[in-house]
């Protein structure tokens, strides 16, 4: 049993309703049975490549965005950079997930962080995902960027929007909601770390992330600095 259930179950109900997995840019609002399948990598890329297996395997793409800055990861070791490319191979989309807090200047620095992800993946960024939107930016995500980010008004307000952070439906289950009954067009925010190699609690489910980490950075350092061990 995982913390939100069997993902590819859940992917499965949309199918089995006749959803189409489409792309930001493939939205129409004249249509309905459309979701934009979206994550947020917070935390691991391991889990997000395994996920993104799960869902070719099941034919559904989904966007992946991934933070440039950030002490989670290190999304420029080469290690990551492939198995971000990886994940592209795979039919889904990746592009930028930004930390607007931690800069004095989230616009000029926003243009940097993009021309780093696209020079490195040899991507063309059109929409970003920002990580723990502020309320002043929620009050106003318009035109905010150069480019859309995820959570301009065509994308929460005129579409339904679901989101699994902090390891839980906060408004219920998409599955369970009357926006999926009637055939929705609808927005899911979801973090791999929820659900690939969860477990039953939030603290369980981190704590075995970090359990992994360590045990792979010691590998490293092992690698690294011979007379350690």
């Amino acid at each position: 049993m995982t913390l939100l259930g069997d993902y590819e179950k859940f992917v499965n109900a949309f199918l089995d309703k006749n959803y189409l997995f489409i792309s930001y840019d493939e939205l129409d609002l004249k249509n309905d049975k459309q979701v934009i399948l979206r994550h947020d990598v917070d935390v691991s890329i391991d889990l997000a490549l395994k996920m993104a297996i799960l869902e070719n395997n099941s034919n559904v793409k989904a966007t992946y965005f991934f933070l440039l800055s950030n002490l989670s990861y290190n999304l420029l070791a080469d290690e990551n950079i492939k198995k971000v490319k990886k994940i592209r191979e795979l039919g889904h989309n990746i592009s930028l997930h930004f930390d607007l807090s931690i800069y004095k200047n989230p616009r000029k620095s926003f243009i940097k962080e993009k021309k780093i992800f696209e020079d490195v993946f040899d991507e063309n960024i059109n929409i970003i995902s920002i990580h723990q939107p502020t309320k002043a930016f929620l009050s106003n995500p318009e035109n905010y960027f150069s480019i859309q980010n995820t959570y301009e008004n065509k994308l929460l307000k005129k579409i339904v929007y679901f989101a699994d952070s902090g390891g839980s439906f906060r408004y219920g289950s998409p599955l369970k909601s009357k926006a999926f009954q009637e055939s929705k067009n609808i927005q899911l925010c979801i973090h791999p770390v929820w659900w690939m190699n969860s477990k039953k609690t939030v603290q369980k489910t981190i704590e075995e992330v970090l359990k992994n980490k360590s045990d792979n950075f010691i590998k490293h350092i092992k690698s690294t600095i011979k007379t350690f061990n």
